[in-house]
């Protein structure tokens, strides 16, 4: 059977870019969203705004984040 995953995307964006990224996300697990019946792989996406995380896990995000900005 299956194991439960959870993978975390973190990044600063624009809303637009947010969008975007997103529909890209779902086209990479989903590549025909038109297939008849239930996906191969099941999914979820869950997008939160970085304003509803405590300031701690914002800024836990945003270090991990220069990690990939650093040369």
């Amino acid at each position: 059977m299956p194991e439960l995953w959870k993978v975390v995307i973190a990044l600063e964006a624009t809303a637009e870019q947010k969008d975007a990224l997103v529909d890209r996300f779902v086209d990479a697990i989903c590549p025909d969203p038109n297939h008849e019946g239930w996906c191969d792989t099941p999914w979820a996406v869950d997008v939160t705004e970085g304003a509803s995380l405590s300031p701690d896990e914002q800024e836990r995000l945003r270090d991990k984040i220069k990690d990939t900005m650093e040369g």
